[in-house]
């Protein structure tokens, strides 16, 4: 039996519904001609006729009732799943896992959270917050959030904000006793809090731009994988702390924290999210990336 079109049975069950070519042929706005043409091709390859023909009306044959009972359903399901897109379109709707840098939920998702939820209530977010290295895939998320130049390889990295400026701090009290680094040499007489990134290897302090640019193995005893933890020993006067520049921010405003070194201030990679790629991205997802993308990146802006 040769192919039959799905279309040549879309024109089959329009007929069988309007009880007529002509009616038929009118809402679909053809011809009464180009559906009576389309009838005998499809008869011909099922080998069997579907209608009885007169001059005054069109009848189902017994293989045509049969056929519209198994199809007519299934055209029905296809149209309530096409009606459901669109709700997707018109609505956003269904659930998102994202694994998140502790950074980036504190200082991009936190501020929106709120806003996000109010505005798009049929879209369920489920975050997690970890600084280690995640696969995406098999560990069942639809996306991650992490720095640029970071994005595993094989995934769709999507730039959410602008780059980041970092810098050094230490709390007055440990500076006023050890003293106030004047170059980056320096910094190896210091108390560092060093850096356990979330690939498991320790971060060299990356410190100017550019050509001027200098990596510095700091010495130090204690060793945090934490932003908070690590922001809080140097609130204590434990040591100095290389961090985003607005994750201290609020504590430099006060005078808890004073920037250290700032002429050598560095300029890194934003936040990106990494998602799989695929040709058509779930609604729901496309919807959390360019809200979180359109969000207050002017306060994650070098400065």
């Amino acid at each position: 039996m040769e192919p039959v079109s799905k279309d040549s049975l879309e024109v089959f069950v329009a007929i069988a519904r309007a009880g007529s070519f002509a009616r038929a042929a009118l809402q679909r706005g053809v011809t009464g001609s180009a559906l009576s043409h389309t009838m005998t091709q499809l008869e011909r390859r099922l080998g069997v006729r579907l209608f009885h023909r007169t001059t005054r009306q069109v009848r189902l044959t017994g293989a045509g009732e049969m056929l519209l009972a198994e199809i007519a359903p299934r055209f029905a399901e296809i149209d309530a799943t096409l009606a459901q897109l669109d709700e997707f379109r018109l609505a956003p709707a269904g659930r998102v896992r994202v694994t998140v840098l502790r950074d980036a939920a504190t200082l991009l998702l936190a501020p929106r959270l709120a806003d996000f939820a109010s505005r798009y209530p049929g879209i369920e977010l489920d975050i997690t917050v970890d600084d280690r290295f995640v696969d995406v895939i098999s560990e069942g998320f639809d996306a991650g959030i992490r720095y640029g130049g970071t994005v595993p390889d094989g995934m769709i990295a999507a730039r959410l904000t602008d780059k980041l400026r970092w810098v050094i701090v230490g709390a007055p009290s440990y500076l006023d006793r050890m003293g106030r680094p004047e170059t980056p040499e320096a910094l190896m007489q210091h108390h560092c809090i060093r850096i356990r990134t979330g690939t498991g290897r320790l971060y060299p302090w990356e410190l100017g731009d550019g050509e001027a640019c200098v990596e510095i193995d700091v010495p130090g005893q204690i060793i945090l994988g934490d932003t908070e933890l690590s922001l809080a020993y140097a609130l204590s006067g434990g040591g100095l702390f290389y961090c985003l520049h607005d994750r201290a921010r609020a504590f430099v405003e006060r005078g808890d924290l004073e920037v250290v070194l700032p002429e050598w201030a560095s300029t890194g990679e934003g936040f990106h999210a990494y998602y799989l790629s695929r040709r058509h991205v779930p609604s729901a997802l496309r919807v959390f990336l360019d809200f979180f993308k359109s969000g207050p990146a002017s306060s994650l802006a070098p400065r």
